[in-house]
């Protein structure tokens, strides 16, 4: 084998470590920048939604919950990413008071189609899951955005199971 058809190979094989070598550095010092970020962007969901008042995460663990917050003022509050029409394209905070029906629900991000999925995101329709202890209480699905609202409705779904499992 000739020594030119060996360096093109060399080449690259070095262009992509160093190219590595620094993302991992990159990640190493922005990765705790970010978390920080994310859970204050959760902290501000939390208070937006479901008004001032402590969260505190509580360690609970269920299947398809990324974490469950209980507030000072007694609600349980399940952070959940559902699919829509996007796979887990929909961030929400569900909030189950202490009567077992939703307190509240809250998107912190929305990745569904602009203008057709994120529908679900408007004030009026998420008010209109409170007090729901069950699908019977869930609003309409919203026309031509039926994966993005039966994946808001999976996401209540489950924070109500997780609920009852946790009582």
């Amino acid at each position: 084998m000739k020594k030119e058809n060996i360096l093109p190979g060399v080449v690259l094989t070095l262009v992509c470590a160093v190219v590595c070598g620094l993302l991992a550095v990159v990640n190493a010092l922005t990765y705790d920048k970010i978390a920080e970020a994310e859970a204050n962007k959760v902290q501000k969901s939390l208070v937006a939604v479901f008004g001032e008042g402590t969260y505190t995460e509580t360690g609970a663990s269920f299947e398809g919950v990324t974490a469950v917050y209980s507030s000072s003022s007694g609600l349980t509050i399940y952070d959940i990413t559902a699919d829509g029409y996007s796979k887990g394209g929909i961030r929400a905070l569900i909030g189950i008071g202490e009567d077992g029906a939703v307190a509240g629900v809250g998107i912190v991000s929305c990745g569904e189609t602009a203008g057709v999925g994120t529908k679900i995101t408007a004030a009026d329709y998420l008010a209109q899951f409170t007090g729901a202890t069950d699908q019977s209480g869930y609003p309409d699905i919203i026309s031509r955005a039926t994966f993005s609202s039966n994946g808001l409705r999976k996401a209540v779904d489950l924070a109500l199971q997780c609920e009852k499992e946790g009582q």
